[in-house]
């Protein structure tokens, strides 16, 4: 035991090596020499090595006694706080809308006419875009009428359905179905069905402009006559907006149908201002020629209208 304490004077073989007394450090060996004989809770030895450690190093036996006392001190044990562990909450999913954007506008408007008509009447518009995924569907629907003197002299309605596929954040296909009703114009009966491919060749933040164009097949029904008639067509539609500034929106709507019976262009100009965030009102000028109108028709209609507007 006695080497343990001459070990480091005498490491390697080299002669001890001369220190002062007062500058020598007591060895961690020691420490670990009395814990050691502190556990095995025999006071001869533990004395036994108090001593030898106190005659090897007389100048720190003032800490030699200071070691065993803090050894023989109790141990607190260790406190292990408790681990709380919350209990598990139900799972909270958020409900996911299955269209992935909506908008709409219903439309109530005067109107003043002249042409195959000449009378004010009120109208109701609706229109309604729903997308999901690469799909985007769009339903129009509409209704006029009006009584001169009593008696009925505009009755008119309508609506349009067309899916949107969107191949490209640019192009897309569709397929669209219309069917209209006016029981004072040249065509009594309306219908048309067809396929084709569209661009938007504006994408803006003030300003767009969309087109399509494509095949398809027109009826008509001829006014105070048994007649149907029926033919393939081509249909176009383009759609430009313009948001003019915070309050005001410009909006030019036009739609040709091409077959054999009459040729149709039908282009409309709105100008819009906001009411509030979700109310507009505003003018528009709807403008429909007929190529080849029934006989005692006009081939131009004109249509001043007032109209409110609510969006959602």
């Amino acid at each position: 035991m006695f080497d343990l304490f001459l070990a480091p004077a005498i490491a390697g073989g080299a002669a001890p090596a001369i220190l002062s007394p007062e500058a020598e450090e007591l060895p961690r060996a020691v420490h670990r020499m009395i814990s050691a004989a502190m556990n095995t809770q025999d006071p001869v030895q533990l004395e036994a090595v108090t001593a030898a450690a106190k005659m090897a190093y007389p100048q720190h036996a003032e800490k030699i006694d200071a070691i065993v006392e803090d050894l023989k001190l109790p141990v607190e044990p260790m406190r292990i706080q408790p681990v709380v562990v919350p209990a598990p909450q139900p799972a909270r999913f958020e409900r996911v809308d299955y269209w992935e954007d909506r908008n709409g506008e219903i439309s109530l408007s005067a109107a003043e006419t002249s042409g195959n008509t000449d009378t004010l009447f009120l109208g109701l518009q609706g229109k309604l875009n729903l997308k999901r995924r690469s799909q985007i569907h769009r339903l129009e629907t509409y209704a006029n009428m009006a009584e001169a003197n009593g008696v009925d002299s505009q009755n008119n309605w309508g609506a349009s359905y067309q899916l949107d596929t969107l191949w490209t954040d640019a192009y897309f296909g569709y397929v669209r179905g219309s069917f209209a009703r006016d029981d004072f114009a040249g065509f009594k009966t309306d219908a048309f069905a067809g396929v084709g491919a569209g661009a938007y060749l504006i994408q803006g933040a003030a300003m767009t402009l969309r087109s399509e164009f494509g095949p398809g097949y027109r009826f008509l029904d001829i006014a105070k006559k048994d007649g149907t008639v029926g033919s393939i067509g081509l249909y176009g539609a383009a759609e430009f907006d313009w948001l003019i500034d915070e309050d005001w929106t410009l909006e030019l709507d036009t739609k040709v149908n091409f077959s054999g019976p009459t040729s149709t262009v039908h282009p409309t100009l709105r100008m819009n201002t906001d009411v509030s965030d979700h109310v507009q009102a505003g003018l528009s000028y709807d403008v429909r020629y007929e190529s080849n109108p029934p006989l005692k028709s006009e081939s131009l209609d004109r249509i001043l209208r007032f109209n409110v507007k609510y969006k959602y």
